[in-house]
Formats: structure tokens, sequence, C-alpha cells
């Protein structure tokens, strides 16, 4: 949720900084919502054919490093495109985040740790826009892409710290 709402608020500012106009700053979430949804048909084959800790480790590292491209981008045209490509890695660790838990559950255990996270994940439609408002007006637009960046890249390093393979039959 934070990679959609904590740059929100940025919107507008978007217009500015890249003299583009609202409905191309509104690209940005478009073409991310587009290609988070067309990867969910590609990242679960993917992990279940190659295994669930390369997609995810490489998903999050594609996030990490589309992030630091949106927060580096020197114009609309490429904010959108790695936009593109963070919500690729996000997909990935979405999925793969969903099929670990598959396979480490049973289903009623399973359905339980999905609610848990589903209550967790609740929170970022609600602290997203705050602190992204905070971060623009601080910061600006940027900050919020070096945030997430920040975010996956910690969440890239727990997973590298402990290679876990939960996909049993690859």
């Amino acid at each position: 949720p934070l990679s959609t709402d904590l740059y929100l608020a940025s919107l507008p500012g978007l217009t500015g900084t890249f003299a583009a106009s609202i409905e191309t700053a509104q690209l940005t979430l478009s073409v991310w919502i587009a290609a988070f949804g067309t990867m969910q048909l590609v990242a679960g084959p993917l992990s279940d054919r190659h295994g669930r800790y390369p997609v995810l480790a490489g998903g999050l590292g594609l996030y990490v490093a589309a992030s630091v491209a949106c927060a580096l981008a020197p114009s609309i045209g490429l904010l959108i495109a790695a936009r593109a490509f963070q919500a690729v890695g996000c997909c990935a660790a979405v999925v793969v985040a969903r099929a670990v838990i598959r396979d480490v559950y049973e289903p009623r255990a399973g359905a339980k740790a999905l609610a848990r996270a589903s209550t967790i994940l609740a929170i970022g439609p609600i602290v997203g826009p705050i602190l992204g408002s905070f971060l623009e007006v601080r910061f600006g637009h940027r900050a919020a892409f070096v945030t997430l960046a920040l975010l996956a890249l910690l969440l890239l390093l727990v997973v590298l710290a402990k290679p876990t393979e939960t996909n049993r039959h690859p």
C-alpha cells in the first residue's frame, strides 16, 4: 500500500517539477497499477518453477533499484517507466509472500496468517498519505521514493540474511 499511498501527495507537485499535465502525472499511478496487475500472471508461475526465494529476492532487488530510479528520474517519462519496474518488483514480493504462506501453513492457519497480514497492511492507506504529505512538504517528491527504497532495502537484507526456500517441488 505504501507504494501507491506514500507518493499521492506528490502528484500535484510532479506537474510543476516536470512541467507535465496532471493527466501525465497520474500515469505514474495508472502504469503502476497496470504493471502490478499484469505481473501477477507471471510472478506466481515463476516462483512455482524456479522457487520462492529467487523470485522474492529478485523482486525486492528490482523494487529497490526502481525506487532509486524514481527518486533520480530527470523527466516524467522516466519516472513513469521506473514506476512500472517498481510495480513489477512489488508484485513479485506480494505474490511470493502469499505463496510462502500456502507452502508453510495448513489452509486454516494460512487463512489466519493472511488475515493478520491484511490487518497490518491496512495501516498503509492510513499512514501513507500522512507521511507522504510530510515528506512532500518538507523534502519534495523524491523523498517518498527514497523512503520506499530504504524500506525495501531493509526487507531485502532480511531476506538475504536467511535464504529459505519453501517451494519443496519447483
